[in-house]
């Protein structure tokens, strides 16, 4: 069965630099390449490459060379369907400038937002699909319709990044991933655990609470809530960890695992990526996240 990855598709440029730049002083670049980014494309690239079958739609591309680099790395995985990632002439590949400084924390510019194409979910994407992975970034009502026919399918929605109860994709969702930084960050008058419960009180769903490199919350359904606490590593980039964390649970949900031993094949595949420059880059093998496991708690 597929696991598919509808969302953002795009360029990274990947710059290292030895500080933010300021209007007084300028930043050094002392590492610079590209590579397949997007939130959808992220997620997608690990789980091929764990070699499950996957599909990945969403934002279009143009015939451009970021285009074309995008297709290319694509084109190396061959449990990777993307036929149905759209290509137009007469359109720029969306592109995302990464700058991560020394503890890899990272920043974004975001090109041609204004002008963004997404191609529409179909019901031909959803044959043999298992689980629907999809983020918030583009155009929300396209990404409604996606979790709709999901549901109308029977097919299990993971998302990440919703922080209202009133949100009309949540009903839709089976697995909702919350951000305990985002949440303090905006809405500080939230606690992130609270915010959790209404959440989940307001959809009926799973909902996982991660906190950068500190201990996650696991909140079933039904039974009592878990932490898990992601392993110490040396971290060189942040960019993707979330959606690398997504890629992991995915495999262990798809393996049948319950939540929370899913959530700790997640854990360990996205501390494992934040060794790594860029998201994409370097693909760690399967076998590298069963070690990493070892040393999640």
């Amino acid at each position: 069965m597929t696991i598919f990855c509808y969302g953002e598709i795009d360029l990274d440029v990947h710059l290292a630099l030895d500080r933010l730049p300021s209007l007084n002083k300028a930043a050094d670049v002392t590492d610079e390449f590209e590579n397949v980014g997007g939130a959808a494309a992220n997620s997608a690239l690990w789980l091929a490459n764990w070699g499950l079958p996957t599909r990945l739609a969403g934002h279009d591309l143009g015939a451009d060379a970021a285009g074309r680099a995008v297709l290319d790395e694509l084109a190396t995985q061959p449990q990777l369907d993307y036929s149905f990632v759209a290509s137009h002439s007469d359109y720029r590949s969306p592109r995302c400038q990464c700058l991560v400084t020394p503890d890899g924390e990272r920043s974004f510019i975001m090109h041609w937002l204004d002008e963004l194409r997404m191609t529409a979910p179909a019901p031909e994407m959803f044959a043999g699909v298992s689980w629907l992975n999809l983020d918030m970034s583009g155009p929300l009502p396209l990404r409604l319709q996606a979790a709709e026919m999901a549901a109308a399918r029977g097919i299990p929605v993971l998302i990440n990044d919703i922080y209202a109860a009133d949100h009309p994709l949540l009903p839709l969702v089976d697995v909702l991933v919350i951000s305990a930084s985002i949440v303090r960050s905006r809405l500080p008058a939230r606690d992130p655990l609270d915010l959790a419960r209404e959440l989940q009180t307001a959809a009926a769903c799973h909902v996982i609470i991660t906190d950068s490199g500190a201990a996650l919350t696991i909140l079933p359904c039904a039974g009592q809530s878990q932490t898990i606490t992601p392993p110490a590593v040396r971290v060189a980039d942040t960019t993707g960890a979330g959606d690398i964390f997504k890629s992991g649970l995915l495999y262990g949900l798809r393996q049948g695992l319950p939540l929370a031993e899913a959530a700790r094949w997640g854990a360990a595949a996205g501390s494992l990526m934040c060794q790594y420059a860029g998201t994409t880059k370097t693909l760690a093998p399967l076998s590298a996240v069963r070690d990493m496991m070892e040393a999640v708690l």
